[in-house]
């Protein structure tokens, strides 16, 4: 048989464990049905999601001084027909659609009286209501951007984690580049671009703290359990003397690590593939993949989402897919390197975790007058805790321009050598 041939034969043999693995199977499915949980656990918001999707039809995602015009024009004359609709039923007109859902209001000619409006008739004025919201946060968009003071959020962030030195220095200087980011953002109005509403639907949080949060742990999960039982299969099934006798046996090493990649790549896919179509599906965001992320209406909270590229909500999706994979690679190494010190799958998966609490512990016993703090949280393992605030403002410790650049290629390089010391040191290592 000729090498070729006999490498292909040694991964398709290595592909079939992980892939044939109860526990790996059963933990897919498991997380599978976990994600969809959650995904279904945001389904009450689906019709509102629809409204700005036909605001986005008739006006455009971008908001300028003709598109404010005529949403103005717009928003009078829908009003204008609900108050002679409410006029005509109850004698009733409003100054704004949300006070017809004042409690008082709501109780008296709603629930007292279930048979004065048709559901379509509800259906138009709640429409209404939402359109009322989406046209008075539009007033609310240019006060908003003069009030940001980004060097005053500095100070804040850091009084709030004792910083001080030279640490206090790296934050205010992130601060102030961001702040020039700010201005160059402002200038290109990407926050002035309709989005689903931050405060209302909190779509961003679920899409990229919620779920991709989620995703990063199974997948963190699931490749520590296959690299590791890939690694140790014949030590855990007594036949490793035999497999690696031989010199070809030795070189299984870098099979392994080679399979374990790919078949982690693979569950990566699976997990991420099926959990981000089945939420695509369910929320249409059709009219909104050029949107930038930057979008007043993504904030949810009082600061803004400032990314440090003028980057649109698909592309700020397929950075963190790729930051997704990077991290599964980067799991990969790490439990392989930790799979030539111990022989047992699962002992491995507990040093794993044991190494991923020290690593989370770091930034506490480093001096926080030293940048070193803020180097410690340069690791693949604090990149998986804030998806959401991937490649924009992220606080003290997340706030660098090239934070997730940075550490992928540093511990890239770090593992690379890791491995290939591994794979040397296997090979002259005694497996009695």
């Amino acid at each position: 048989m000729n090498k070729k041939k006999l490498d292909l034969r040694i991964h398709s043999y290595e592909l079939k464990k992980a892939f044939t693995s109860p526990v790996i199977l059963t933990l897919i499915a498991v997380f599978l049905a976990f994600n969809l949980s959650l995904i279904y656990s945001h389904i009450y918001v689906k019709d509102d999601l629809k409204i700005l999707n036909k605001l986005v039809d008739r006006f455009g995602y971008v908001i300028d001084a003709d598109m404010e015009n005529d949403f103005q024009k717009y928003y009078s004359t829908q009003l204008g027909e609900m108050n002679e609709l409410t006029e005509r039923k109850s004698g009733t007109a409003y100054t704004y659609a949300g006070d017809f859902f004042e409690y008082d209001n709501y109780k008296r000619y709603v629930h007292q009286q279930p048979e004065l409006y048709s559901p379509a008739e509800l259906d138009f004025i709640h429409e209404l209501r939402v359109i009322e919201m989406y046209y008075f946060k539009i007033q609310e968009i240019d006060n908003t951007y003069n009030k940001l003071d980004l060097m005053l959020i500095a100070e804040d962030e850091i009084g709030k984690y004792g910083l001080s030195g030279q640490a206090a220095e790296t934050v205010r200087k992130n601060y102030a580049k961001l702040t020039e980011r700010l201005d160059t953002l402002i200038q290109n109005g990407e926050h002035k671009n309709l989005f689903y509403s931050g405060p209302h639907y909190q779509m961003h949080t679920l899409l990229f703290k919620t779920l991709l949060r989620a995703l990063l742990f199974q997948i963190m999960i699931l490749v520590v359990l296959i690299t590791g039982y890939i690694s140790k299969y014949e030590f855990e099934h007594r036949t490793h003397l035999l497999a690696y006798s031989t010199k070809r046996g030795r070189k299984l090493a870098v099979d392994k690590l080679l399979v374990s990649i790919v078949a982690s790549g693979i569950v990566t896919t699976i997990l991420v593939g099926l959990t981000f179509a089945a939420y695509f599906i369910i929320y249409d965001y059709s009219r909104l993949w050029h949107v930038p992320i930057s979008s007043f209406f993504n904030a949810e909270y009082k600061l803004p989402y400032i990314s440090w590229w003028n980057m649109s909500f698909l592309t700020f999706l397929l950075c963190s897919v790729a930051l997704v994979y990077a991290c599964q690679l980067l799991f990969s190494a790490v439990t392989f390197v930790l799979s030539t010190f111990i022989r047992n799958s699962y002992y491995i998966f507990a040093g794993f975790a044991i190494l991923f609490g020290l690593i989370l512990l770091l930034p506490s016993v480093v001096p926080f007058d030293s940048n070193a703090v803020l180097l410690s949280v340069y690791t693949p393992f604090n990149l998986v805790l804030n998806p959401q605030n991937r490649f924009m403002e992220g606080g003290a410790f997340g706030t660098s321009k090239y934070y997730e650049i940075i550490t992928i290629a540093a511990w890239s390089l770090l593992l690379l050598t890791l491995c290939w010391l591994s794979i040397k040191r296997f090979m002259k290592q005694n497996i009695n």
